[in-house]
């Protein structure tokens, strides 16, 4: 657990330190520029100080001259306004703020979205660049107005709400597009982010996606031990950024590393096996799901009607038990696609209801660290809280597997 709390001295340089917004020297190209987008306009704003803090406390004797690391900060706040600031690495300068926006808005709206990663990557260009999400998030999963996944913002300065726009996963993905780079790593410092939809959505977007399928803890990443690694220039650059988080809570927080390259192969051997998968689930849809590996369910309701983004590995291989040989060949798909996993039997949750440990048994063997939904004839019921039958098919991962020539 990180207990940082961002000093007097920090808070003055993040307001003198600003540079003026019109300056038109030109920026110098940087090796790798990395973007930690703190989206903290709800109720974890709370831990926004004390993640800076650690980045700056990071930076040190970490960042070199070819190595721009930049923050964008939406806080809780009635005086400070959202604001781009360089961490500079440097003890006696630590943060030069680049950027202040004159006015509040919604971060997750997908024009703002892409408005603050556009103008934060003319400051700061690169050759290469790497993105942090920072903020809440529930995976691919739609609510309402279909504005649901990252970066929950209610709008109000309100320290106990979350009530407001969320970015959807489509939405963000012609975010990026639209921006016109591809990232070299997009690391989720989120909830629930590593799911085969949010990666095959993403796909074209960034070399390699980070985080964890399961809730994290409020605290998230260690960023004092992290900042190196973000900027780690080794062909498995993401085996020290899994390991490093995964070490803060050991035993506790499952973490996975998707090669996006890979997606529309595991895509193609998944959809080759999806009938057997669609019988399996036909057999009765509570019965068929018990004992397997979940990471989410929404309001706290554990339940079987409400439980979704199941473990991948975990429902597949219990679908093929039957036809082992089909299993194989579909497991070394996902294992081209999973460089890197980092199991656990616990993990974070809203409330001690929100997971049932007592469910099922974590196994190296059951638990692929990738979760998956699977749109199961229950959740049509009246008493389950959300659409994710109707909703799944806004993803293109449903269309890629062929859900729908299933029965689905």
């Amino acid at each position: 657990m990180k207990h940082f709390l961002i000093s007097i001295t920090m808070l003055l340089l993040l307001t003198a330190c600003s540079k003026d917004s019109n300056n038109n020297s030109e920026p110098t190209t940087a090796r790798r520029t990395v973007i930690v987008f703190i989206s903290g306009d709800n109720t974890l704003s709370s831990f926004t100080n004390g993640d800076i803090q650690e980045l700056v406390n990071g930076s040190y004797n970490t960042l070199s001259g070819d190595d721009r690391l930049v923050m964008y900060v939406d806080r809780i706040s009635n005086n400070e306004k959202p604001f781009i600031a360089r961490i500079t690495g440097n003890s006696s300068h630590p943060v030069d703020t680049l950027f202040k926006y004159s006015e509040d808005f919604y971060t997750s709206e997908p024009k703002v979205f892409t408005e603050i990663l556009s103008r934060i990557v003319k400051l700061c260009p690169a050759k290469e660049y790497g993105l942090v999400l920072w903020g809440h998030a529930s995976g691919w999963c739609f609510e309402k107005d279909k504005r649901r996944a990252f970066g929950i913002d209610n709008g109000n300065n309100s320290q106990n709400a979350n009530n407001g726009l969320w970015l959807s996963i489509p939405d963000m993905r012609a975010c990026f597009e639209q921006l016109g780079i591809k990232w070299k790593y997009i690391f989720a410092d989120c909830c629930n982010m590593m799911g085969v939809e949010v990666a095959y959505e993403l796909r074209h977007c960034a070399d390699y996606l980070i985080g964890s399928p399961a809730e994290i803890p409020g605290f998230g990443a260690p960023y004092n031990k992290m900042v190196k690694h973000l900027f780690g220039q080794s062909e498995t650059f993401y085996n020290d950024i899994a390991d490093t988080y995964a070490a803060d809570y050991p035993n506790y927080l499952p973490i996975s590393v998707i090669r996006l390259s890979q997606m529309d192969s595991l895509a193609a051997a998944t959809k080759k096996v999806m009938p057997a998968i669609a019988a399996h689930l036909k057999q009765g849809d509570a019965t068929a799901t018990k004992g397997i590996i979940y990471y989410y369910a929404p309001n706290g309701r554990y339940d079987n009607i409400n439980k979704t983004m199941y473990d991948m590995n975990d429902m597949i291989r219990t679908a093929l038990l039957e036809q082992p040989e089909a299993y194989e060949t579909w497991h070394q798909a996902l294992l081209q696609a999973v460089p890197k996993r980092v199991t656990a039997p616990m993990w974070e949750t809203m409330n001690t209801n929100t997971v049932n440990f007592n469910d099922f048994k974590v196994t190296d063997a059951k638990m692929g660290c990738v979760s998956m939904f699977f749109p199961l004839d229950l959740y049509y019921a009246k008493t389950c809280l959300y659409t994710y039958n109707t909703d799944i098919k806004n993803m293109q991962w449903y269309q890629a597997v062929g859900w729908s020539s299933v029965g689905y």
